[in-house]
């Protein structure tokens, strides 16, 4: 992996933030950011193709997630990530599945990602594209419309595929980490036949996190994240979350203006972590759900260092 000085940090930091407010574009008009995941610290890869590669190995997750429990039409979330490390960690690759429904809506979404990494004393500085494509369908027996007969609702596409563009910055110390990822730079609209239907928004996330180590293999893990689309709308949460013994992990957090969450994790080799959070919605749509439930599965090969276990 290729060494810089430590004086350049500075200039790498400076072209993350600029990045970032190049690729989210002004807009007038309204927009949603991504879904989130709320045990992102466990494979940070998920939320930042440039962090592929940061296990020193091969590593894979598994998400399992039920929003808004017990609301119809409410999203069901299966993830699967694999990233791993190239040319002796020079290079970061990585893949990403994703199945979600959401109503009447579905939507499939695969992207390989590639990143580069500068070795910059005892950190890492890795910037990443990822390139895929999205396939959405509409199931309209699903959609309770005032006209049956509108012609909107009887020509409806079942499938469009879209392509999508991502690119990220992520830096990494020994206890610290910032990233900064923007998906969909390309704003790609989604068409069926030769008429457009609808855009993908550009959403911008970052995400930051310091590790506090204590006596007798215990530490304090604290992040943050934060997630703005076009048209500056913002999502916020802040994490806590307590190492015991280097084997369990217990926590929680909260999503400004939408939910806390509650979450534990155990490592239960050095290679294997399986987590679950629950989410208790804080906003007023509270009175129309049971929460949101996330369950994690991580795995990592391991390296030729013979380490497995990371702690972000």
């Amino acid at each position: 992996m290729r060494k810089v000085q430590v004086h350049s940090v500075s200039f790498y930091m400076v072209l993350l933030i600029a990045m970032a407010m190049f690729t989210l574009p002004a807009s007038s008009g309204w927009s949603q950011t991504t879904w989130g995941y709320t045990q992102y610290l466990f494979n940070l890869y998920d939320i930042n193709s440039a962090y592929a590669g940061e296990h020193g190995a091969g590593s894979f997750g598994v998400r399992y997630r039920s929003q808004w429990i017990g609301m119809s039409g409410a999203p069901e979330t299966q993830y699967f990530s694999f990233h791993s490390p190239l040319m002796k960690g020079k290079l970061g690759v990585g893949v990403k599945l994703l199945n979600e429904n959401i109503g009447a809506r579905s939507h499939v979404l695969a992207k390989g990602s590639a990143a580069y990494k500068l070795k910059l004393n005892d950190a890492t500085l890795s910037f990443a594209l990822s390139a895929g494509v999205m396939r959405q369908g509409i199931d309209a027996s699903l959609l309770k419309a005032y006209n049956q007969q509108d012609e909107l609702l009887l020509n409806m596409p079942i499938n469009t595929l879209t392509p999508v563009l991502d690119m990220g910055v992520f830096f990494k110390a020994k206890r610290f980490y910032l990233g900064v990822e923007s998906c969909s730079i390309n704003r790609p609209r989604a068409a069926a036949g030769e008429q457009p239907i609808s855009r993908l928004y550009c959403n911008l996330s970052a995400v930051g996190g310091y590790m506090l180590p204590l006596q007798r293999g215990n530490s304090i893990h604290l992040s943050g994240l934060v997630r703005c689309s076009e048209a500056q709308v913002w999502q916020a949460e802040l994490n806590a979350i307590y190492l015991i013994r280097n084997k369990i992990w217990l926590g929680g957090g909260y999503r400004f203006d939408s939910n806390a969450q509650a979450m534990a994790c155990v490592n239960f080799t050095e290679q294997l972590r399986i987590g679950l959070s629950f989410d208790i919605s804080t906003s007023a749509i509270k009175k129309f759900n049971d929460g949101s439930a996330e369950i994690f599965l991580g795995f990592n090969f391991k390296g030729t260092s013979g380490k497995s276990i990371r702690y972000f």
